[in-house]
């Protein structure tokens, strides 16, 4: 042994130490409500269950209570069903601020419509009750929650998943969403492990960007997708909740995917169940970094490293960034029936789609030809989450990781709508993709959006 050290003797972990209550509720509908919304299924009707879809909530207490609820769900169509009815109604039973909740969706696209006025086919009639038994859920397990608040750690590590691909395909000069075997997707993969002053696992936050799209039209299964089989992975081992956080997935999808065969979604939740499990396993000891302990000769000259206690950041501070944006031209119904007519599989769901898009534009559309695009950003210890209400490209999150790799960034898409406004990149809009279209917002949003991010994470405290 000797007092040789190298230069860099620690490896900091990132780590939080807050007060964490954590409950979850089974949301499955009944068999028989409307469940596929896809434009090309020949009917919503609903015959059965692939596996359950679940609500869970965390609560971060500090100075007072903050809520993070994750939902089985695909979207919410309207500012009334979201805004007024369903996160209003929550803030309100628990006394808190609106702001102070964050709804994040994993947008499985073989769930029911969480809008009544989504609600126009087959199986409808079952909706409206089941969107209040999802409410009435979420408000109880939110105050289970917050009732279960105890001292808890939580240790953050990145790790890398391949589940997700690029969505971005020419096919004869034409834009499709499918899988791009050419293009290079983000593999970062975020966990969190949540562990109470016992050592033993609460719950496992799991941030990740994929589109649940597995399961196409032709399954007549509600299902959560791939979270389920992930979930159930991943809880099997811990005896915890996972919590899932839906990450920048504007342009990604699994490889396989559209898929009649709800095996498909189960192979698919396996790769990233395995893949969180990997990185728990990956994980130092709670509270603790890895340290350089001594120089040992041996048959050679060694070098041991090994876990050492550390006092976690305890910080917790939430604030509301509101991105002021360029909106394109805003097109009349007619408009919007003329462009989309060709490519909406039923009359129906063209219906819907223009009338959500007029929807998206309450409370956001401002005038001077400028959106207003909310962003939330909660640091809880040494985690930085951001939160919006979009679908952003993958290059969101990346870029943002490696212009501040000290950070450990967890990027929410999907998060308090009902403005699930896609972020694409300038050359999406050269090359006219589905999700430009989609989108209100201008050419450039999405690099105007990084620049504004990027420097208000710079004026954080490290």
């Amino acid at each position: 042994m000797s007092t040789a050290r190298p230069k860099v003797d620690r490896v900091k972990s990132a780590l939080s130490r807050v007060m964490l209550g954590v409950a979850q509720a089974d949301i499955t509908p009944p068999i028989g409500i409307s469940a596929n919304p896809w434009g090309k299924s020949t009917s919503a009707l609903s015959t059965g269950i692939h596996r359950p879809l679940f609500a869970v909530a965390a609560c971060i207490g500090a100075e007072r209570d903050r809520f993070i609820v994750t939902l089985d769900l695909g979207w919410i169509g309207c500012y009334e069903c979201d805004v007024v009815n369903f996160r209003g109604r929550v803030a309100r039973e628990l006394n808190i601020d609106i702001d102070d909740l964050l709804v994040n969706l994993s947008q499985t696209h073989k769930g029911p419509p969480f809008c009544i006025h989504e609600a126009l086919r087959e199986g409808k009639e079952l909706v409206p009750d089941w969107v209040e038994l999802v409410i009435t859920s979420v408000i109880r397990i939110c105050g289970e929650a917050r009732s279960a608040k105890s001292e808890a750690d939580i240790t953050w590590q990145y790790g890398k998943c391949d589940l997700g691909t690029v969505r971005e395909l020419a096919v004869d000069g034409i834009e499709y969403v499918g899988y791009n075997p050419e293009l290079i997707p983000d593999d970062v993969l975020v966990v969190g492990r949540a562990t109470n002053v016992e050592g033993t696992s609460i719950a496992t936050f799991v941030n990740y960007g994929c589109h649940p799209t597995s399961v196409g039209w032709e399954s007549t299964l509600v299902s959560p997708d791939f979270v389920g089989r992930a979930r159930q992975v991943v809880e099997d081992a811990t005896k915890a909740p996972m919590i899932f956080l839906l990450g920048a997935c504007g342009n990604v999808a699994p490889r396989l995917q559209y898929s009649g065969d709800v095996s498909i979604a189960d192979r698919n939740g396996e790769i990233l169940g395995y893949a969180v499990m990997a990185t728990l396993a990956n994980m130092m000891p709670p509270a603790s970094d890895l340290a350089f302990e001594q120089t040992i000769i041996s048959g050679s000259l060694l070098a041991r490293w090994l876990p050492e206690k550390v006092v976690p950041n305890s910080r917790v501070d939430t604030q509301k960034i509101i991105a002021v944006l360029k909106h394109k031209a805003l097109r009349t119904r007619e408009e919007l029936e003329n462009a989309w007519a060709p490519i909406t599989a039923s009359r129906e769901f063209l219906d819907f789609r223009i009338f959500k898009q007029f929807e998206m534009r309450k409370d956001y559309v401002k005038e001077g030809g400028v959106v207003h695009h909310p962003i939330w950003m909660w640091e809880i210890g040494d985690a930085l989450i951001i939160a919006h209400c979009g679908e952003a490209f993958l290059e969101m999150a990346r870029d943002l990781r490696l212009r501040n790799p000290g950070r450990m960034i967890l990027w929410l898409d999907m998060t308090n709508g009902p403005g699930y406004m896609y972020v694409p990149t300038a050359s999406a809009y050269d090359r006219n993709t589905y999700q430009s279209q989609q989108s209100l917002m201008a050419k450039g949003s999405f690099e105007e959006l990084l620049e504004i991010l990027d420097q208000k994470i710079k004026t954080l405290p490290n």
